[in-house]
């Protein structure tokens, strides 16, 4: 089973408009809403390609609700810590052209410490029947910038490999536990490495750098991953390294898109594949997401087709 913790989950709601016009009225033409969040993402991408998970979230509201009923809609089963705060929404406004949508991203919270202190117990009596722990996202108000430290020390105890994907400060203290596998994105391999890291060979290096930092934070048989865009991905491991090609497609929307590549990675896992087998499976659920409008996800049919343009290399 794939456990995922989301802290901070939110309604990611996307607007659709013609132009963006600020300080002025924007007439609404199209309204998505749709469950964010890291590790909701992952579960959901994982669901679709056949594997069995379960979502660990932080919940209040009726944002909550529509989080969980997404949830329940696709085939993730939902572990909910309620909370008196309401779940966060997170907008986005695409303008009807060829850029990026203009985002909104809500702090989210408070969280009491009551709360939190049963999100800790909640995640480590699940994690007892999980094969991979994945613990992903921003943090909201109330809850300690040592979360993810916290939580990936409580569950270094237990039989699981454990996924931390996050930034800045949380990541860094993060990394202090010795998580199992890590997948930052070149900037913030960057901002973890104190160097710039740019391009392919750059990647290979800053990946068995930080491979060899979670080594020696004790973590068993590490792996780190680099998303390059569309430059692909690399991956160093016990097993090798290899560099996954990023597949051509039209991209709508990138929304999702690296939380997809995990969610593909780990079903891989869990149908029994290897590693380059299973960044395959990454690299096709992370370009059929970038292939969809606004917030949806994968979907395995377009997985499954482009699972035969994806391509794996392994590193000399």
């Amino acid at each position: 089973m794939i456990l995922t913790v989301t802290l901070n989950p939110c309604v990611d709601l996307l607007l659709g408009t013609r132009g963006l016009l600020p300080h002025d009225t924007n007439r609404v033409l199209t309204r998505e809403e749709d469950a964010g969040g890291k590790g909701t993402n992952l579960s959901r991408v994982a669901a679709e390609l056949g594997a069995k998970t379960t979502a660990c979230v932080l919940l209040g509201g009726g944002t909550g609700a529509h989080v969980q009923h997404v949830l329940e809609v696709q085939g993730v089963t939902p572990a909910i810590i309620p909370t008196q705060a309401q779940t966060r929404v997170n907008i986005s406004v695409q303008d009807g052209s060829d850029r990026p949508p203009t985002t909104f991203n809500m702090r989210g919270g408070p969280v009491s410490d009551a709360e939190w202190q049963q999100a800790l117990r909640t995640v480590v009596s699940l994690a007892a029947g999980a094969r991979w722990v994945c613990l992903g996202g921003s943090l909201p108000e109330g809850v300690p910038v040592e979360a993810w430290r916290t939580l990936v020390a409580a569950l270094r105890a237990l039989p699981v490999r454990i996924l931390l994907d996050a930034d800045d400060e949380p990541l860094r203290l993060g990394l202090e536990a010795g998580p199992h596998l890590i997948k930052p994105n070149l900037a913030e391999a960057s901002r973890l490495l104190g160097r710039p890291v740019v391009g392919v060979e750059d990647a290979f290096a800053a990946a068995a750098e930080l491979r060899a930092l979670l080594a020696a934070r004790g973590a068993e048989d590490p792996a780190v991953i680099i998303s390059m865009g569309a430059d692909g991905a690399v991956a160093a491991t016990s097993a090798g390294s290899w560099q996954a090609a990023a597949i051509p497609v039209a991209v709508r929307s990138t929304i999702g898109s690296g939380d997809s590549l995990l969610g593909g990675l780990l079903a891989a896992f869990a149908h029994g594949h290897d590693w380059a087998e299973a960044l395959r499976w990454g690299i096709a659920a992370g370009a059929a997401t970038a292939m969809t409008d606004g917030t949806e996800i994968a979907r395995r049919a377009v997985v499954q087709d482009l699972l035969a343009r994806a391509v794996v290399v392994r590193r000399a």
